[in-house]
């Protein structure tokens, strides 16, 4: 247990990794137990960048990291163990009886120089990844930092314009750092399965691709990445299929273009997805797709219009959420949200209905979020049926635990032929 950790091995320094989703529930976490707290706590990632003022609200933190931490947390450390005045290093923020201060960001750290990440310090249960029915040892990796896009609802756009002054956002390793880290990963830890977390592992030139291919194709591994159509070509996906590709998630985000590019300036076709995901079939690579409802003006009838395109596309794993605004994104700017409830609690991702964007009320926007698959999977002659499992009642709850199982026996028929 955390607490039993404390004791055997009483920390100088506690770090928070956050995102905004999670934030509350790490601060709540030290807060327990705050008697056996003797050092400071320092606050990073994405949510202390982009809402340095409410990371650092909480009593119990003492510092915030604003960017990227490597070289601040060195430095940090350096500071504390030799008691030197830690006011002035780059990418530190703290408060003062005056207000916060944020100090000057420092240069985007060179990715090529950073070493293989370090899973030995993590529960080798962590490890361990379901896919299709078997299990792999394996976990995530990551590239590239940043992204190119300016997607309303995310903190990408927000994140390249508060660090900026650190440099270009988005950047990624060279491909001979990727194949020296994965080799890695295999010879340490029998990996041989990864989930690239790369906002868009296409956005990479072929070249790229080419040199990264050629490389990991003899590691045999495989690996899910996520995809955009506008860099989907048929050479890229052969690419990522010759060096281990067996899964890719895709952002359809809504069925409805106009809803797509005015709301979440995604400015893709539908045609432009129909034919990206024409192209990943060919080289039977498993499609899944990440959906968001609750949208701003949206209606029930947009969301069937999502359901229906996902339909047409034969997608079998539809990822579904409600759009969440995140702190200084557009989307929260424009609708003036606020992050946290009467309670002063920041809102879960999974009670995003509450900010009540859509033309729907968030009781149907949840109902509606519980069955995007059973409506995609199934006939539109059980759509009535669905439309009952909708409902957060213990009649509703049977019909959709029916649905389910219904829609699990027929996925694995589909797949046993």
């Amino acid at each position: 247990s955390f607490e039993r950790r404390l004791e055997q091995f009483p920390p100088d320094l506690i770090a928070l990794s956050a995102m905004t989703g999670t934030f509350d529930m790490g601060i709540n976490l030290l807060k327990k137990f705050k008697s056996k707290l003797k050092c400071k706590v320092i606050v990073g990632g994405v949510h202390a960048t982009i809402a340095p003022e409410d990371a650092l609200m909480p009593d119990i933190v003492d510092f915030i990291c604003v960017g990227e931490g490597e070289e601040l947390m060195v430095e940090l450390c350096d500071c504390l163990s030799k008691g030197k005045d830690y006011r002035q290093i780059s990418n530190l923020a703290f408060k003062k009886k005056s207000g916060i201060q944020v100090n000057k960001l420092h240069s985007f750290v060179n990715l090529d120089e950073l070493p293989t990440p370090d899973w030995s310090i993590f529960d080798s249960r962590h490890l361990f990844r379901p896919f299709m029915g078997n299990v792999y040892q394996g976990s995530f990796y990551i590239m590239s930092r940043g992204c190119p896009y300016s997607c309303s609802y995310c903190v990408s756009k927000l994140m390249r314009q508060t660090l900026k002054e650190s440099g270009s956002h988005y950047r990624f390793q060279h491909p001979t750092t990727t194949i020296r880290h994965l080799s890695d990963f295999k010879k340490r830890y029998n990996a041989t399965w990864f989930k690239f977390a790369d906002d868009s592992i296409m956005s990479m030139s072929e070249k790229f691709l080419e040199e990264l291919a050629e490389g990991l194709a003899p590691l045999k591994i495989n690996f899910g990445c996520s995809v955009r159509p506008e860099t989907t070509t048929d050479r890229k996906v052969a690419l990522l299929k010759q060096m281990g590709c067996v899964a890719m998630s895709f952002g359809i985000e809504s069925g409805n273009e106009e809803l797509r590019r005015k709301v979440l300036n995604r400015t893709m076709l539908n045609k432009q997805i129909e034919q990206a995901i024409k192209i990943i079939n060919n080289y039977g690579i498993r499609i899944s797709t990440f959906n968001m409802i609750g949208l701003p003006e949206e209606t029930r009838d947009n969301v069937f219009e999502t359901i229906r395109f996902n339909k047409r596309l034969n997608i079998e794993a539809a990822n579904t959420y409600c759009i969440y605004p995140y702190p200084g994104t557009e989307v929260s700017k424009k609708y003036n949200t606020k992050l946290r409830d009467g309670k002063g609690e920041i809102i879960l991702l999974e009670n995003a209905s509450v900010f009540a964007l859509s033309k729907m009320p968030p009781l149907e926007v949840e109902g509606l979020l519980k069955t995007f698959n059973l409506y995609m999977l199934l006939r539109e002659e059980l759509w009535p049926v669905i439309r009952y499992a909708e409902e957060n009642t213990e009649v509703g709850m049977d019909i959709f635990d029916a649905l389910v199982k219904y829609s699990r026996e027929l996925l694995k028929a589909k797949h046993s032929k």
